[in-house]
C-alpha cells in the first residue's frame, strides 16, 4: 500500500487511493499533532444538469466558471497541502468537458484520490474504461425515473468500482429491502442510504418512519454481514438507534473533514449551507478554511444534524429525547 498521511488533533489518518483503506493511529507519539487540513473537498465541477430533480438543492442561477486547467491547478495545491481526497459532484459531472481525462490527470500527477457522483445515464463503457484505474469510486444517485438496473448493468459489466446513493423517503422507507434485495442481485456491494435535507416536508421521515428505516437496515446488516457495505451519511447523526455504526462522531465535520466548492467558486461549509466566501486563486481556500475553524456553521435546511432538533417540528425530531441536540 501507497499511504498518505492526514495530521489530525492527536491523531494521524493513514489512507491508500489505491484500494481506499483508511487506518487511524492514535497514541502517544501522535498526541501533539493538530489538523492541518480538510480531508476533502468536494467539487462542483459544472452547475449544468441533464435532470430536473424537484429536490434539487444547488442553486440553479449559479454560473459554472471552473476549467480543467483550474481544476487541476487545484489538485496539485490540495496535494501540497495535505488534502487527500477530491469528490466531485455538480451539476452532473460527467458533463464537464473532457471528464475521463481531467480524472487521469489527477490521478496521473498527484497522490489525490478523485472520486464522483453521477445519475450514472452517460457512463458507458467507453468512458468506464479510460477512466479505470483513474479514480477511487463513483457513486451512482437513485432515481425511480431512471432505469438503474441496466446502469448498474454496465457498471458490473466493466468492473467499476462502485457504489449506489439511495435517499430515504417515505415511500422508499417502505421499499428499501425489496430494492436492497435487487440491487444486491446485480451486483451492487456498496450502497449509501442519504438523508433528506430540505423544506419539503413530504420528503422528511416521520418518527414513525424512520424507526422503520432504522429496523430494515438493522435487518439487513444482519443478513447481508461483510458482503455489501451498507453506508449512512454523516446527517442522520444519531437518529438511527439499532444500525450499526462504525463512527460515533458528537458532529457531521462540514467546515473541518470537508469542504464544499461551488461550480461559481465559493467556499461552503458544506454544500447545503448558503452564501459561502467567493475566491478567485485556489491558493485562497486554505486561509477561509482556517477562518472557518471558530464555529460550526449549520445548514439552513431541515435535516441538518447541527440545527436543533435537526429543524423539523416536535414530530419529526426522531431520537430527540435521546440525547440529539
Amino acid at each position: 500500500m501507497h499511504w498518505r498521511a492526514l495530521d489530525l488533533d492527536g491523531e494521524v489518518l493513514l489512507f491508500d487511493r489505491d484500494t481506499g483503506t483508511n487506518m487511524l493511529v492514535s497514541n502517544a507519539k501522535t498526541a501533539h499533532l493538530r489538523r492541518s487540513a480538510p480531508r476533502m473537498l468536494q467539487v462542483a465541477l459544472t452547475n449544468a444538469c441533464d435532470k430536473s430533480c424537484e429536490f434539487c438543492y444547488r442553486p440553479l442561477e449559479a454560473r459554472s466558471r471552473w476549467s480543467f486547467d483550474d481544476i487541476v491547478e487545484l489538485a496539485r495545491f490540495c496535494e501540497e497541502w495535505g488534502v487527500l481526497e477530491l469528490a466531485f459532484g455538480g451539476g452532473e459531472p460527467t458533463l464537464f468537458p473532457r471528464f475521463g481525462e481531467l480524472l487521469q490527470t489527477i490521478w496521473r500527477e498527484t497522490a489525490l484520490c478523485p472520486s464522483f457522483t453521477t445519475h450514472g445515464k452517460r457512463l458507458d463503457a467507453a468512458l468506464l474504461r479510460q477512466i479505470r484505474g483513474s479514480y477511487g469510486q463513483l457513486q451512482v444517485s437513485v432515481y425511480d425515473e431512471d432505469d438503474t438496473g441496466a446502469i448498474i448493468d454496465v457498471l458490473v459489466a466493466e468492473r467499476a468500482r462502485f457504489g449506489l446513493n439511495y435517499l430515504v423517503t417515505p415511500a422508499r422507507a417502505r421499499t428499501l429491502e425489496a430494492d436492497v434485495a435487487m440491487f444486491v442481485a446485480r451486483g451492487v456491494r456498496d450502497i449509501l442510504f442519504l438523508s433528506y435535507k430540505g423544506r419539503d416536508p413530504a420528503l422528511h421521515l416521520s418518527t414513525r418512519e424512520c424507526a422503520m428505516f432504522d429496523e430494515s437496515l438493522s435487518k439487513l446488516h444482519r443478513l447481508l454481514g461483510q458482503r455489501v457495505a451498507l453506508k449512512v451519511d454523516v446527517c442522520w447523526a444519531k437518529r438511527l438507534v439499532h444500525t450499526p455504526q462504525l463512527l460515533d462522531a458528537d458532529d457531521c465535520g462540514a467546515n473541518v473533514d470537508f469542504l464544499s466548492l461551488t461550480s461559481d467558486k465559493r467556499v461552503l461549509a458544506c454544500s447545503f449551507t448558503d452564501a459561502g466566501t467567493p475566491f478567485d486563486n485556489v491558493s485562497e481556500i486554505r486561509g477561509i478554511w482556517q477562518a472557518m475553524q471558530a464555529h460550526r456553521e449549520a445548514a439552513p435546511s431541515p435535516g441538518c444534524a447541527r440545527l436543533p432538533r435537526f429543524g423539523l417540528p416536535v414530530s419529526h425530531a426522531f431520537t430527540v429525547l435521546q440525547g440529539t441536540p
